[in-house]
C-alpha cells in the first residue's frame, strides 16, 4: 500500500502536473500574443485617426466660375455737358483661376492658403453719338489679379466650411475703353474681398464651392474727366474649384 502511494504521488507531480502546466503555458502564451495583436492594431488605428486629425496637405488647385453683376448704365459727357457715349454693362466673361494652396488641420479646425492667378472679363454695349450718327459696339475689359488668401473654418468626416479675406493684386488690365473720348481710369493695384466656402476632401482631390466678394466696384477704376462713373456693380464671383494635394 505505501509502495502504491509512493507510485501513484510521483504519477502526479511528475507527470500530470507538468503536463497540466505546460498546456495552461500555452493558453497563457497564446491569451498573451492575442493581447498584444489587439494592442498593437488599437494603437495603429489611433494613429491613423490622429495622423489624419492634424494632417497637411501642399498642391495645386484651379477654379472656373461667374462673376455676378446685373445690366447697368453709365453716360460720358463732354465738356458741353451732352452725352458723346452710353456705356452698358451688358455681360461678363468666365473668371479662371489656378496657383497653390496649403491646408493644416487642427483636429475640428483647419487654416487654408491659396495663391492663385485669376483672370475674367467685363462686356459693355458701347453707343456713341460723338459723331452726330449714333452707331453700336461691344467693347471688352480684361483683368488679371494675383489673388492671396488666407480662410480657417471647420471641418469633420471629409467636409470644410471655412471664411477668410483676400488680398488681389492687380497684375494685368486691358481695356478697349480707353479710346473713348473723355475716358479717364485710375486703377487700383491692390484691392481687397471676403470669401465663404463649402467643400469636401477625398483622398488628394479637394472641392469646393466658393462665393467672393470684392470691395471695389465695377466702375472704381472708370472715370469720364475727373468724374467717377456711377457703375454700383461689385464684380462677386462664384466659383468651383478642385485641387490635388502633391504633398499629403
Amino acid at each position: 500500500m505505501i509502495i502504491f502511494d509512493q507510485y501513484l504521488h510521483c504519477l502526479i507531480f511528475d507527470q500530470v502536473i507538468p503536463e497540466i502546466k505546460m498546456f495552461d503555458m500555452k493558453r497563457l502564451i497564446l491569451f498573451l500574443f492575442f493581447l498584444i495583436a489587439i494592442i498593437v492594431q488599437s494603437n495603429g488605428q489611433y494613429s491613423k485617426k490622429s495622423k489624419e486629425l492634424y494632417s497637411s496637405k501642399y498642391g495645386l488647385k484651379m477654379a472656373g466660375g461667374l462673376i455676378l453683376v446685373r445690366r447697368e448704365i453709365s453716360e460720358i459727357g463732354n465738356e458741353e455737358n451732352y452725352v458723346v457715349n452710353q456705356v452698358t454693362l451688358a455681360r461678363t466673361l468666365p473668371q479662371k483661376s489656378f496657383g497653390l494652396f496649403g491646408r493644416k488641420k487642427f483636429g475640428w479646425l483647419y487654416a487654408e492658403a491659396n495663391a492663385l492667378y485669376s483672370s475674367y472679363g467685363m462686356a459693355f454695349d458701347v453707343t456713341s453719338y460723338s459723331t452726330g450718327v449714333e452707331t453700336k459696339k461691344e467693347m471688352v475689359e480684361k483683368f488679371g489679379y494675383v489673388d492671396l488668401q488666407i480662410m480657417g473654418g471647420l471641418t469633420t468626416n471629409g467636409f470644410r466650411i471655412g471664411v477668410g479675406p483676400v488680398m488681389h493684386v492687380l497684375a494685368r488690365h486691358d481695356s478697349e475703353l480707353a479710346v473713348l473720348d473723355n475716358f479717364n481710369q485710375k486703377l487700383r493695384n491692390i484691392s481687397y474681398g471676403f470669401t465663404g466656402s463649402i467643400g469636401y476632401d477625398l483622398n488628394r482631390f479637394s472641392f469646393d464651392l466658393r462665393y467672393d466678394k470684392a470691395f471695389r466696384t465695377v466702375g472704381d477704376h472708370i472715370y469720364y474727366g475727373n468724374k467717377k462713373s456711377l457703375f454700383l456693380e461689385t464684380p462677386d464671383a462664384l466659383m468651383i474649384s478642385i485641387a490635388y494635394a502633391i504633398i499629403d
